[in-house]
């Protein structure tokens, strides 16, 4: 066994040394001639070289319509977040509004938009749904104990960014209390 490298280095020789390919250069035009054997070493150079490459930018590149990890301070998954919570909160028929305490996964997945699969803790506020509350960044978290609760939801939403659409496409929550 040799490593890449050295495996490389005895192609590159044996080409060069195989009589018949010799040979064939040898019959070619003299103006060919350099051109071949020019062409070849190149072509072997960028066959070895493509040896070296890291191992991990080639299988750390994106695949079409997989899953990938994303993080979640990323500025689409914040948006995610908000429209997960902003439909539980219409769902439900507590009176206190929720809001995300702790981003536990983010995956998306990319094709013919941004679908984001969520796991996200989302806990009582002190905001009551009937009054004056579109900003949920405005609402402190729930500080009586007896009305503390938190659910650990798993949100699909869908987002068409070039049309500016988020929308939840599916969600289910469970309380903690039930862990």
């Amino acid at each position: 066994a040799c490593s890449l490298e050295d495996c490389c280095t005895l192609l590159v020789v044996e080409v060069l040394l195989n009589r018949k390919l010799l040979s064939r250069i040898e019959r070619a035009p003299t103006d060919m001639r350099v051109s071949y054997q020019a062409l070849l070493l190149f072509f072997l150079a960028g066959l070895c070289s493509l040896g070296k490459a890291e191992v991990h930018t080639v299988v750390s590149k994106p695949i079409p319509g997989t899953l990938q990890n994303v993080s979640k301070n990323d500025t689409g998954v914040q948006k995610a977040v908000l429209t997960g919570t902003y439909s539980f909160n219409n769902k439900s028929n507590d009176a206190f509004l929720f809001k995300a305490s702790s981003v536990v996964d983010a995956k998306r997945q990319v094709v013919k938009g941004i679908r984001y699969i969520l796991e996200v803790e989302i806990s009582r506020t002190m905001c009551r749904k009937m009054g004056n509350n579109d900003n949920l960044n405005n609402c402190t978290f729930q500080t009586d104990s007896l009305l503390r609760q938190t659910f650990l939801c798993h949100f699909v939403i869908w987002s068409v960014p070039w049309m500016k659409t988020m929308s939840t496409t599916y969600f289910e929550c469970h309380s903690f209390d039930k862990f």
